[in-house]
């Protein structure tokens, strides 16, 4: 969730860049670490080098850019004529840049040749200021320069100041099978070699709008296990308590959800009446405030209405469609969920919906205003439970065939292919968990 941080924490991002190229793999970790800190209340200074023009995220308020002198760089361990004077030079840049950091998140700063003198400069400066803690972001899983390629090079000076491990630091890896060959190959113990997985902001691949994601954040969407929405008019032949209630049932198989009802034109009569039972069967099946959720409730001018894009947002966000209408001529978004790629539930009672939508599909009961016997207008009715039951225990029935109903639909979600990936990437690879769980406890680590 967006939020001014507790932390006054300074934090400096140390790279190279001369520009920002979005193709550079980088400069894109680097500006998703951008998105992180700012949406979590951070200020941030990102050194660059002289030339550096910012765009984008560069530009907010929130950034400061600092530049560093050009000097001349190799892509091979080499010690050039201006070596001690470039050193000193970036030395005395850093020296000023980072008065008062507390944080300094650096970019292959100490594997790159490229970025050697860089790499002596913050080593000094370094030991000078042991208050700062580094992080060093390490790009990539081949082994950098060693002391046998430097010492052909560098005189003892130099050498003694690399062969130690950088002060104050942990080197950053981004998975936990690789922390050993990380460790050995920078030639420190693997307590000092810490995991934070590249995330991915979900929203901008999904292409969701800022309306949208605000609503997301808020209600934690990204951490929930099974999200559903609805688009619907509040009439009563929809069954939108069928929804909430195949939704809530999967509370009791352990899994997180969220119910978004798109209510549109919906703000009068009956239809005011119905959303205040749906509220009440919502609580009734033990769902939280803000599991369930009416996008006339979100913002005002939603009241009677919603944009199609941000119907399209919610559906990107979801992974489960329950479909349990009475009657319908075909159902669009029954047919768009599922080209999406959603867990989808219909009503077997409504036989046409077998028709249209084949087989890879979960059929639930639901009731229909079709004679499923003649094919004809009717009606069929489903009542859970034995036929003799009496009225009392008839709940008990309905609730144990809406938890049969959730565990097919887990099931679906948890069957080891491309759904049950797609959840948990969206929920341990975000911005924000990848944040709050991996990289700002750094901020605080002994």
């Amino acid at each position: 969730m967006d939020g001014v941080s507790l932390s006054t924490k300074n934090i400096a991002i140390f790279t190279t860049f001369t520009s920002a190229d979005e193709a550079y793999s980088l400069n894109r970790v680097t500006i998703d670490q951008l998105k992180m800190l700012l949406r979590n209340g951070y200020k941030v200074k990102v050194i660059v080098a002289e030339g550096f023009q910012p765009k984008g995220i560069y530009t907010d308020p929130n950034v400061k850019i600092e530049t560093i002198p050009n000097v001349p760089v190799h892509n091979e361990v080499k010690k050039d004529e201006t070596f001690a004077e470039d050193v000193e030079k970036l030395y005395n840049a850093l020296k000023i840049i980072l008065q008062g950091a507390d944080i300094v998140i650096t970019h292959d700063i100490i594997y790159q040749n490229a970025a050697l003198k860089h790499n002596m400069a913050a080593r000094k400066l370094a030991q000078e200021v042991p208050s700062i803690r580094w992080l060093h972001w390490i790009h990539s899983a081949t082994s950098p320069y060693t002391l046998v390629t430097l010492r052909n090079y560098f005189e003892d000076k130099y050498l003694e100041v690399m062969a130690k491990p950088f002060p104050n630091s942990f080197y950053i890896y981004f998975n936990d099978w690789s922390v050993p060959r990380i460790a050995q190959n920078f030639s420190v113990p693997e307590s000092s070699v810490k995991v934070v997985h590249h995330p991915s902001d979900v929203y901008e691949i999904l292409d969701i709008g800022d309306e949208v994601r605000e609503i997301s954040e808020k209600y934690n969407f990204l951490k929930a296990d099974a999200i559903a929405v609805y688009p619907v008019r509040l009439d009563r032949g929809k069954q939108v308590e069928f929804v909430i209630k195949t939704m809530a049932s999967l509370k009791n198989h352990d899994m997180s959800v969220r119910v978004v009802v798109v209510d549109f034109h919906s703000t009068a009569g009956d239809k005011v009446t119905y959303r205040d039972n749906l509220r009440q069967v919502g609580i009734d099946y033990k769902l939280a405030e803000g599991e369930l959720l009416f996008t006339s409730d979100l913002k005002p001018e939603w009241k009677y209405e919603i944009p199609h894009t941000c119907v399209l947002d919610f559906m990107a966000l979801s992974n489960v469609f329950v479909m349990p209408s009475v009657s319908e001529s075909y159902s669009l978004v029954t047919q768009e969920a599922g080209m999406q790629g959603k867990v989808v539930v219909v009503n077997k009672d409504f036989p046409p919906f077998r028709d249209i939508f084949g087989k890879n599909i979960i059929e639930r009961k639901f009731s229909s205003n079709v004679d499923i016997l003649t094919g004809q207008d009717g009606f069929t009715k489903t009542a859970y439970g034995p036929n003799d039951v009496a009225p009392e225990q008839r709940l008990h029935y309905e609730k144990k065939y809406h938890y049969e109903t959730a565990g097919l639909i887990k099931a679906k979600l948890l069957d080891g292919g491309p759904m049950e990936l797609a959840m948990f990437l969206r929920k341990e690879r975000n911005l924000q968990h990848v944040f709050k769980n991996e990289l700002e406890p750094l901020f605080y680590a002994p």
